[in-house]
C-alpha cells in the first residue's frame, strides 16, 4: 500500500463522515474520498494503468482533478502535474521530458494535447474529464475519465517508486523535473501541518492551482493529515473572499506575495479580529506593512517561510516556545534543513554577509531525489556539500534570512515564476524579432510584470502580431504585458545582457500590450 493510500486510509478510519473537501456546492466527507479514490484507482487498474506509468494531468482545480491525482498515488504511478496554460513546443517538452505514458485532461484541454500527441513517443492513453466527441489522437486512444469508476481490486505494488515530479521555471534552460517522493511530500505535509498547529476544528481555504506544490502539499494533504477540512477553488475570488470565510468559517489560508494586498484592498476597514474566523496564514513574500496590519488589526497570524521546490519549508518564522523572527523576515532555518549564507567560493558569510542562500536536509524524506533525468543539473546544484539555490540573501545576527535578489533569470507575476530564459525563446522565434531580453518590472498588485525588450530585424514590425504570435505559445501569464523596442541590448564587456540595467528601466518607458493591441484593433 502507498504512502498516501495509507494515509486516505487511516484518515476515514479515524474521522469518518467529517468533512475533508469542499468544492463549490460539493462536501466529501473522509469515508466518502477515500472510496471515489479507490473507485477511480480500481477503474485505472482496470485499463492496465500501473506503477510504471507516468501519468501527466493538465487540469483545472476540481473534484476530478483530486480523483486522479491521489489515485495515481493510491496505484504508486510517478505524478506529473502539469501547468496546463503550457501549450504546443513548451507542453511537449515538458510531458517528453517526464516520459508521460498517460494523460489526464480536462475536456477544454483536449485540443492542445491530441495537436502535440504525435510527439509524444511514449503516450499510450488520455483520459478526458467532461464531454467529448474525440475517440483518438492517431493511434492514441481517447477515453472518458467521469465514468472511470470500477470494482476491479486495486493492484497493490509494495515496490512502487511513488515519485512525484514537480516542474521549475527554467531559467538559464529548459524546466527541471524537482523529483520528490509521496515520503518527502508527506514529510512537508506533516511539518506544515505542526507549524500551523491545525487540528480537526481548522477550516482551511486553498486558491492556488493543484499542480502547485503549494496547494498539493500545503494545502490539501496537511488538511487530511490534521483531520481539518479544505476548500479547494478555482482561484482566487477577491470579491467573495470574506463572504466565502464567514460562510465556511475558514480558520487558515494560503497566500504568495501580491495576493495579501489583494485581499487587503477589499476588506472592510471597519473590520477587526472579533469579526472573523481567519486566524492563521501560510505563505512567503508578505510586505512588512501588510503583515503588519494583518496581525495587528485583523488578528491573523502570518507562519511565513522561504523555500523551493527541491527544498520546500527551509526557514520558518514561527516556532513552538521560541521567540518570533522579525516581521520582513522569512524566518529561521526550519526542523527540516540547514541554512546559510556563501560567497563565491562557496564560504560560509558572517551574519550580515550578502550571497547565495544555500541549504541541506537535516533528516531524510525531506529534500528532493534529484532532477529527473538530469544528473549533470543535480550535480552543479550540490557543490561543496550544501545545495544551491541561486538566489541570494543575508541571515542576521539571531539567524533570521532576509531575501535580498534572485541570481536566477526568472520572473514572479501572482505567485507564478516564470522562465525568462522560455519566454525569450518564444519571442526570439518571430521572423522580424533579431532578439529579445524578458526581465520584470516591479507592480505593487502582481509581485513583477513581464517585460520585454526587442531588437527588431524590421524596424517597422508589427508589434502587436509578436504579441498574438506569443500568446499562441505562451500560458497566459506569460506573455509580456510591457514592450519596449531598442537597437540593441545592453551588455557587459564579454557580451552578456546586462538585465539588470533593463530592470532599472521606468514603467512609463515601455508601451503596455494592452495599448498595443488597441490600437491594432482601432
Amino acid at each position: 500500500m502507498t504512502t498516501f493510500h495509507q494515509l486516505l486510509r487511516q484518515g476515514a478510519e479515524e474521522f469518518g463522515t467529517r468533512t475533508a473537501i469542499r468544492f463549490e456546492d460539493a462536501s466529501v466527507s473522509y469515508e466518502a474520498l477515500l472510496d471515489r479514490v479507490e473507485q477511480v484507482a480500481g477503474g485505472l487498474s482496470a485499463l492496465g494503468v500501473s506503477a510504471a506509468d507516468h501519468v501527466a494531468l493538465v487540469m483545472d482545480n476540481s473534484l476530478e482533478c483530486v480523483w486522479a491525482w491521489l489515485a495515481s498515488s493510491v496505484i504508486g504511478c510517478t505524478e506529473v502535474p502539469i501547468n496546463p496554460q503550457y501549450r504546443g513546443d513548451l507542453l511537449a517538452y515538458l510531458l517528453n521530458d517526464s516520459e508521460t505514458s498517460v494523460i489526464v485532461c480536462d475536456a477544454h484541454y483536449l485540443a492542445q494535447v491530441t495537436e502535440i500527441a504525435a510527439k509524444l513517443p511514449l503516450l499510450r492513453m488520455i483520459l478526458v474529464s467532461g464531454d467529448t466527441t474525440v475517440t483518438n489522437a492517431g493511434a492514441v486512444p481517447v477515453l472518458g475519465f467521469d465514468w472511470l469508476v470500477s470494482g476491479e481490486p486495486i493492484v497493490v505494488n509494495d515496490d512502487a517508486p511513488e515519485r512525484v515530479i514537480l516542474y521549475t521555471s527554467g531559467t538559464t534552460g529548459p524546466s527541471k523535473g524537482v523529483v520528490h517522493t509521496q515520503k518527502s511530500m508527506l514529510t512537508l505535509s506533516r511539518y506544515n501541518a505542526e507549524m500551523l498547529e491545525y487540528g480537526p476544528e481548522d477550516r482551511l481555504l486553498n486558491f492556488f492551482p493543484l499542480y502547485h506544490q503549494n496547494a498539493r502539499y500545503t494545502g490539501v494533504i496537511p488538511a487530511l493529515c490534521a483531520g481539518a477540512s479544505i476548500r479547494i477553488q478555482k482561484r482566487l475570488s477577491t470579491s467573495t473572499f470574506w463572504q466565502t470565510c464567514a460562510e465556511d468559517g475558514v480558520t487558515a489560508f494560503n497566500y504568495l506575495g501580491s495576493v495579501l494586498r489583494l485581499i487587503l484592498n477589499v476588506t472592510p476597514p471597519d473590520l477587526t479580529a472579533e469579526r472573523h474566523t481567519i486566524r492563521k496564514a501560510f505563505g512567503a513574500g508578505a510586505p512588512p506593512p501588510i503583515w503588519q496590519d494583518l496581525e495587528a488589526r485583523l488578528g491573523i497570524r502570518l507562519v511565513e517561510v522561504y523555500g523551493l521546490s527541491e527544498a520546500p519549508m527551509a526557514t520558518v518564522n514561527v516556532r513552538k516556545g521560541a521567540q518570533g523572527s522579525q516581521i520582513g523576515s522569512a524566518g529561521r532555518a526550519s526542523d527540516l534543513f540547514e541554512i546559510a549564507i556563501v560567497d563565491a567560493d562557496d564560504q560560509v558569510l558572517a551574519p550580515g554577509g550578502i550571497g547565495e542562500i544555500v541549504l541541506r536536509p537535516k533528516r531524510p524524506d525531506a529534500m528532493m531525489l534529484g532532477y529527473y533525468g538530469k544528473d549533470a543539473a543535480t550535480v552543479r546544484a550540490w557543490r561543496n556539500l550544501w545545495f544551491h539555490s541561486g538566489d541570494r540573501g543575508r541571515l542576521s545576527e539571531t539567524g533570521d534570512l532576509f531575501f535580498e535578489e534572485r541570481e536566477k533569470d526568472s520572473i514572479r507575476r501572482r505567485g507564478e515564476n516564470i522562465s525568462a530564459w522560455e519566454v525569450e525563446g518564444v519571442l526570439d522565434m518571430h521572423p522580424h524579432v533579431a532578439e529579445s531580453a524578458v526581465y520584470g518590472i516591479a507592480d505593487a498588485d502582481a509581485d513583477e510584470e513581464v517585460a520585454a525588450a526587442l531588437v527588431l530585424i524590421d524596424p517597422d514590425a508589427d508589434l502587436a502580431a509578436i504579441l498574438r504570435f506569443a500568446a499562441e505559445r505562451l500560458p497566459r501569464y506569460a506573455v509580456p504585458s510591457l514592450l519596449r523596442v531598442l537597437k540593441d541590448l545592453p551588455r557587459t564587456p564579454t557580451e552578456k545582457v546586462q538585465k539588470a540595467e533593463l530592470r532599472k528601466t521606468a514603467r512609463a518607458d515601455h508601451r503596455t500590450a494592452t495599448d498595443i493591441l488597441a490600437a491594432d484593433a482601432a
